[in-house]
C-alpha cells in the first residue's frame, strides 16, 4: 500500500513537471514571437504598437508588464524547483527503501542458510556414524531420536520460511474454523516433548478439559510451535517451560513462561520484527519465528505480548485470541 501511494505520488509529479516543461516552452516560444512582432513595429517607428504587442497597453505601461513578466517567471522557477525537490525526495526515499530491503533479503538468506545447513550437517553426521559402524547398541537409540529431532527442526524451519514468503505475497485471511483450543496447544506440547527431553527440558501444561475456539489450526499450531521452540532453546537444562491455557472474559489466553536467559529492553522492542535475531546473536535461526507468531495471531484478531523481569530471569509470552465472532 505504500508503495502504490508513493509510486502515485511520482507519478503525479512527474506528470506536473512535464506540464511545467510544456507550459514554459509554449510561454518562450509565444514570447519569441511577440518580440518579433515588436521588433518589426519598433522598426517602423511605432512605439505603441511594439508595446501593444508585448502585452502592454501602451508605452507608457511597458515597464509595468515587464515587472510582471519578471515575478510570474520568477515565481513559475520557484514552484518549479519545489517540483523537483519533491521528486528527489522520493528518490532518495524509494533507494533508502531499496537498500534496506535489499539488506533484509542479505540478512534472512545468510540466516535461513544458518539454520538449515546445521541440521543437515548433524543428520550427515549421525548417519555417517551409524552408517561406518562406529556407534554401539546403546548409543544407537539416542542417535536416532537426534536425528529425529534435527529433521523435526529443519521442518519447522522450512515451514517458517514458507509461511512468510506467503504471508507477503498476499495478505491472506485465515481460515477459521470450530475447534479446541486446549486440544491445539496440548499438540503443539507433544509435538516438542522430544526436544524439551534432549534438552533435559520439562514441560509442565495447565488447560482445562476443553475450549471451543474458532481459529485456522494449522496456522495456530505454528505459532505455538514457535513460540515453545523458543522456550526450549533458551532455557536451562533442569528448567521447566510452563504452558498455560486460560479463559478471559472474551478472550482465550495462552502463556508459555520460561526461565531461561531473558529479554532486555531494546530484545522487547524489536522481538517480533522479521530477522531480527537479538543483540548478542544468540537466538540463533532466522529470525522469523516470533514474527510469524505476531503475525499468524494478528490474522485471527487477536495479541501477543512478551514480559521480562530481564537478562536470566525467563520471559513469558501471552497470547490473547477473541472467543467470539471471526475477525
Amino acid at each position: 500500500m505504500l508503495r502504490s501511494r508513493s509510486s502515485l505520488l511520482f507519478a503525479s509529479i512527474l506528470a506536473l513537471s512535464f506540464a511545467l516543461v510544456a507550459w514554459w516552452a509554449y510561454a518562450l516560444v509565444a514570447s519569441s514571437g511577440e518580440l518579433e512582432t515588436a521588433g518589426a513595429l519598433l522598426a517602423r517607428g511605432d512605439v505603441d504598437g511594439a508595446a501593444r504587442a508585448l502585452g502592454a497597453a501602451d508605452a507608457a505601461s511597458l515597464a509595468a508588464e515587464g515587472e510582471r513578466r519578471r515575478w510570474m517567471f520568477a515565481s513559475e522557477g520557484a514552484f518549479f524547483a519545489l517540483v523537483m525537490a519533491g521528486l528527489g525526495a522520493l528518490y532518495l526515499a524509494s533507494v533508502r527503501r531499496e537498500a534496506t530491503a535489499r539488506r533484509a533479503q542479505d540478512r534472512f538468506l545468510a540466516a535461513a542458510t544458518h539454520e538449515l545447513k546445521t541440521p543437515l550437517a548433524t543428520l550427515r553426521l549421525l548417519l555417517e556414524s551409524l552408517c561406518d559402524g562406529r556407534v554401539d547398541d546403546g548409543k544407537r537409540a539416542r542417535y536416532l531420536a537426534t536425528g529425529l529431532q534435527e529433521t523435526e527442526r529443519l521442518g519447522r524451519g522450512l515451514d517458517n520460511v514458507l509461511t512468510a514468503a506467503g504471508l507477503r505475497a498476499a495478505k491472506r485471511t485465515p481460515r477459521l474454523e470450530p475447534g479446541d483450543l486446549a486440544a491445539d496447544v496440548r499438540a503443539a506440547v507433544d509435538g516438542v516433548r522430544g526436544r524439551a527431553e534432549a534438552s533435559d527440558v520439562a514441560l509442565a501444561l495447565d488447560a482445562p478439559a476443553t475450549l471451543a475456539l474458532r481459529r485456522d489450526e494449522a496456522a495456530l499450531r505454528l505459532a505455538l510451535g514457535n513460540l515453545l521452540d523458543n522456550a526450549i532453546k533458551f532455557s536451562r537444562a533442569g528448567a521447566t517451560v510452563r504452558v498455560g491455557v486460560a479463559r478471559a472474559g472474551a478472550d482465550a489466553v495462552v502463556t508459555v513462561r520460561d526461565d531461561g536467559r531473558g529479554l532486555d529492553a531494546d530484545e522487547r522492542t524489536h522481538l517480533f520484527e522479521p530477522f531480527w535475531r537479538g543483540n548478542d546473536g544468540a537466538t540463533g535461526g532466522a529470525g522469523l519465528g516470533l514474527h510469524l507468531v505476531r503475525e499468524l495471531v494478528e490474522a485471527h484478531g487477536g495479541t501477543v505480548a512478551a514480559h521480562s523481569d530481564g537478562r536470566d530471569r525467563g520471559a513469558c509470552f501471552t497470547i490473547r485470541l477473541p472467543l467470539g465472532a471471526a475477525p
